[in-house]
């Protein structure tokens, strides 16, 4: 009886532990056949970058040999095949917000950036107008001094980009007039105004456009068209263009702002050429050149405040107009990228090699070092945009009324003491959180 008991006992244990068994295979199965799928759409996605880096990637005679299967992400196998001395700019992104902020000008955010000053506070660089931060109140100035309680001052670019991952976010800032205030902010869609401010100066009866302007979208064309009007109207015979926090975007707005700044300066010519890999030249290089413009101020000269966040599309505008017009920049060297790229599409993600560069009229481009600022001076955060006290748009007033700048030859130095703060990927398109 003992061991018949001791069989009786061990039966229900044992059916007990195969239903469980059962069951944990069944889990097993269904989390595989997930986890397959989603490696399945991994591998689909490596090898389409893997053949659009071959086929379109501008350095695609440097590329090294890679094993597409050691890489675990797409992501990895692009940068594994990228030119590490010339490429910090091919990326990948979900389709989706690729074609939210350049074909409406929107992005998920809280909607401002931010910048070192010199002091090495981290203060608040522009606030869109539609956005958290822009209905909360908050101006370029004020400081940021924690995220969620937590102190920024000394936080590395990479950690405070880390610290505002996820939806919500307590901000901790200090007011210009130095009242402490707290701003809980969720994210949300923001609807971009790419030109951040215009106005028009009077300098001793020669006036003086201004335009602050963020980014090169598809909506930008009106906003632009507007600002045109504006210093049409009043006759302008100067433009400032501050391009100090654009990274970039549509070659196309560059275009149109070129074509309307020279207007019949640029008639039968080109305002940029675009050169292809070796194997696809003779099938893509081609020049642009400049078009009708639609509302053309002619002007012989234009002064451009820029910084190492002038990028692409920014420095495409600048060197474009070089051989026509007198150019002066102001403020720092532009960031460096001679170089563009087009989406590729691929199973709901925007694909982005760099796969071309351009040059201009004179076929000069390569400006991998940035274009040289004529006057170093620093950002002023404690300024608003506009304000003919902030410092770069003072140097830009000075030297426009009396034709040389304050320091007379400016470019004296080329080491600004402002702790920078970058942007990367499809960040750095944005150019903005």
């Amino acid at each position: 009886m003992k061991k018949a008991w001791n069989i009786f006992l061990v039966l229900p244990l044992m059916i007990i532990l195969l239903s469980c068994e059962d069951e944990l295979i069944q889990e097993q199965q269904v989390l595989s056949q997930d986890e397959l799928a989603q490696l399945e759409k991994t591998n689909e996605l490596k090898q389409a970058v893997f053949d659009i880096m071959s086929e379109w990637y501008l350095w695609n005679d440097l590329i090294p040999e890679v094993d597409i299967d050691s890489y675990t992400s797409a992501e990895d196998l692009m940068r594994a095949m990228t030119n590490k001395q010339l490429d910090k700019w091919s990326y990948i992104e979900n389709e989706e917000e690729y074609d939210a902020l350049f074909e409406k000008g929107e992005y998920e955010g809280y909607g401002f950036r931010m910048a070192f000053d010199p002091k090495g506070n981290l203060r608040v660089a522009f606030v869109y107008n539609d956005s958290p931060f822009g209905r909360a109140g908050v101006q370029r100035s004020w400081i940021i001094n924690k995220i969620n309680g937590k102190a920024v001052k000394d936080l590395s670019s990479a950690a405070l980009a880390e610290a505002l991952e996820g939806s919500t976010h307590n901000f901790e800032m200090i007011r210009s007039d130095g009242i402490t205030v707290s701003e809980l902010v969720t994210k949300t869609t923001i609807g971009i105004n790419t030109v951040l401010t215009d106005k028009v100066f009077d300098l001793e009866n020669t006036k003086v456009g201004y335009l602050a302007f963020n980014s090169f979208l598809a909506t930008s064309e009106e906003e632009l068209k507007s600002s045109f009007q504006k210093f049409k109207d009043a006759n302008i015979q100067e433009l400032i263009i501050d391009l100090r926090y654009n990274g970039g975007g549509r070659v196309n707005i560059a275009e149109w702002m070129a074509s309307n700044i020279i207007g019949n300066l640029g008639n039968g010519r080109n305002f940029l050429e675009y050169k292809f890999n070796k194997d696809k030249s003779e099938e893509n290089d081609s020049q642009v050149a400049f078009q009708a413009s639609e509302i053309p101020l002619n002007l012989d000269r234009v002064v451009f405040i820029t910084s190492s966040g002038s990028a692409s599309a920014s420095e495409l505008l600048i060197n474009g107009l070089l051989p026509f017009i007198d150019v002066s920049l102001i403020g720092d060297n532009t960031y460096g990228k001679p170089v563009g790229s087009f989406k590729i599409p691929f199973e709901g993600y925007a694909i982005n090699p760099i796969s071309f560069k351009v040059l201009n009229d004179q076929g000069i481009g390569e400006y991998f070092e940035g274009i040289p600022a004529d006057a170093y001076v620093e950002d002023d955060l404690t300024h608003d945009l506009g304000n003919p006290e902030e410092s770069r748009l003072k140097e830009a007033l000075y030297y426009i009324q009396n034709g040389s700048f304050s320091g007379l030859n400016a470019r004296q130095s080329n080491s600004l003491q402002s702790r920078q703060f970058e942007l990367e990927g499809f960040r750095q398109e944005i150019g903005a959180f």
